[in-house]
């Protein structure tokens, strides 16, 4: 292959230019006698080269005659066509794997684990400080069962840990309950906000489920104990991006319509 044909001429193409720039202008005819392109394909060649501004026609003459272009003209035609035919091709392969990257990634199971955590434990407590070590931008926590079922001492240890680990930085945001919020200890919730300008809370009614999205890229589903009121069974952590977006997007819209919560009076001791 020769570098003419690399730039994306033909064979027949390559032959003919080369026959004009030693002719000057000239016929089919003597391109044809001239090179080795066959007389019934000479007219398809020349037309298709002056289709590409690589050869002029002169129209004028007659018998018609062709002229090849400036060759460093011609050149930086083919470049720039062989250019644009390469970002054609990048975008196609681009797209090509977008494509393929979106089907595969149907095919795989969403990330998911279960630890049991009973409320107010070490290991809830330990499971808390991780949540808000992995988070980057948010953590979005909604509260309600089997924290209404139980009694404050029972997981009075989570609310400690969870004022100490409110920080700059983070957006945090905790929607729970007016119930819950009548008895937890509200220096815990004036000193988080104080330190944290970030951290907001507010209450609703109607929530039924405890869960925590981080970076609307995992949820923490708190998961009761059946029958028995106020006990944790466990915590499930899902690795889902259409889970964490939709959960998300329900948290915040309760959180437009919900009631924000003044820690100065947000409870008693």
């Amino acid at each position: 292959m020769s570098d003419l044909t690399e730039l994306g001429l033909s064979s027949y193409e390559e032959q003919a230019y080369r026959a004009l720039l030693t002719l000057g202008p000239a016929t089919a005819q003597q391109v044809s006698e001239t090179s080795d392109v066959p007389k019934g394909r000479v007219y398809d060649v020349l037309n298709a080269l002056a289709a590409r501004d690589l050869v002029e026609v002169r129209a004028g003459a007659e018998p018609r005659q062709y002229a090849a272009a400036d060759p460093d003209e011609a050149v930086d035609r083919l470049l720039d066509e062989r250019r644009a035919d390469l970002r054609d091709e990048r975008a196609r392969y681009e797209q090509l794997a977008a494509d393929v990257s979106a089907e595969l990634s149907t095919a795989v199971p969403s990330e998911s684990r279960f630890w049991p955590i009973p409320l107010g434990s070490e290991d809830a407590v330990a499971g808390m400080g991780e949540q808000f070590d992995a988070a980057e931008a948010s953590l979005l926590s909604v509260v309600a069962a089997p924290y209404e079922g139980a009694a404050l001492e029972a997981y009075r240890d989570e609310i400690d840990a969870y004022a100490d680990l409110v920080r700059t930085g983070l957006e945090v945001k905790l929607l729970t309950t007016p119930a819950l919020i009548d008895r937890t200890p509200s220096d815990q919730l004036a000193r988080a906000v104080a330190d944290a300008p970030d951290f907001a809370v507010r209450t609703t009614t109607g929530i039924n489920l405890t869960y925590d999205v981080l970076d609307r890229d995992a949820v923490y589903l708190s998961v009761p104990t059946p029958f028995t009121d106020g006990e944790r069974l466990g915590a499930v952590l899902v690795r889902d991006d259409d889970l964490a977006d939709r959960l998300e997007g329900r948290f915040r819209e309760a959180w437009a319509a919900a009631e924000p919560v003044e820690p100065a009076v947000a409870g008693d001791d």
